[in-house]
């Protein structure tokens, strides 16, 4: 039997550490990550297990986790009761730690947050993060009320740049937050903006290029523009339709200049090929749970 247990939530607590990163970012992916993971799990039947209590003897287990450096001596006892592991890598932004011995737990593995070392690794593919649970996918294509939209903590540059290079263009629509995860819309104020925007803005996360922002732009029906640094996307997304930028003032131009038939058109090529992404995904992560 093919079984899922989440793990994200279970850190180890100090209660002395009111700053435990593991255990902040483990309940953040267990709240937010689970509508998506679920999403490209969709071709698979599974069970739900609360616990490690759960496994049996002989068992496929899929195990969502994050701080996975931490977790060697779990993983190491739950391949001797499972018949194949495989793992979805939550987190993991800065790249830090040497996963090698972690990762040869398990038969093949399904990570976040992409580098240059798991580009062309044949037992782990990397996958977009995603977007946060509540975002609501938009089917129809319509005329949209705001040219573009911004949600997100100016805290670089870049971000400062974005929102100088485009304010004078109206309607549009900016919520700024002083820290992240705090002061942010609801799901519901988050689908009624996207669904009304044509173009998002999708600058560098704080790490890593990657941030939620461009998935949620492409759930709403929006068109995303990236920033083109290292080429990340094309990399990871060969022939992506993704708007690629290398200075904000080229997003400006473009957000003016473009006419409404240019846009949808755009925005049904982001449509399609965002569709075609979660089905191809989804069918190699069930072909790989039947070939191993």
């Amino acid at each position: 039997m093919i079984k899922l247990f989440w793990n994200t939530q279970n850190q180890k607590n100090d209660p002395n550490n009111k700053e435990d990163r593991a255990l902040i970012w483990g309940k953040y992916h267990s709240d937010y990550s689970k509508e998506w993971i679920y999403e490209i799990l969709n071709k698979i039947q599974y069970e739900k297990i609360a616990n490690e209590k759960d496994i049996e003897s002989g068992d496929i287990l899929i195990i969502v986790d994050s701080s996975v450096e931490q977790k060697s001596q779990l993983y190491e006892k739950l391949q001797l009761v499972c018949s194949k592991m495989f793992l979805i890598h939550l987190g993991d932004e800065h790249g830090t730690y040497n996963l090698e011995s972690v990762y040869n737990n398990f038969s093949y593995v399904w990570r976040t947050f992409c580098s240059s070392k798991y580009f062309n690794n044949d037992k782990i593919r990397c996958f977009g993060i995603g977007y946060k649970s509540g975002i609501i996918p938009v089917k129809e294509i319509s005329k949209r009320k705001y040219k573009w939209a911004f949600m997100g903590t100016p805290h670089k540059s870049s971000r400062h740049d974005l929102l100088f290079q485009l304010s004078s263009i109206k309607p549009s629509f900016s919520h700024k937050t002083k820290k992240f995860n705090e002061g942010i819309l609801n799901s519901k104020e988050m689908n009624e903006i996207l669904a009304s925007t044509e173009f998002v803005p999708c600058p560098n996360g704080f790490v890593h290029p990657e941030t939620y922002r461009l998935y949620e732009a492409l759930e709403s029906g929006c068109i995303p523009i990236v920033e083109n640094a290292y080429k990340y996307y094309d990399r990871l997304y060969p022939h992506n339709p993704f708007l690629k930028i290398d200075k904000w003032e080229e997003a400006k131009s473009i957000i003016l200049k473009w006419d409404s038939k240019k846009i949808e058109k755009k925005q049904e090529e982001c449509k399609l090929w965002w569709n075609q992404y979660k089905n191809e995904l989804q069918e190699f992560i069930k072909k790989k749970l039947s070939d191993e």
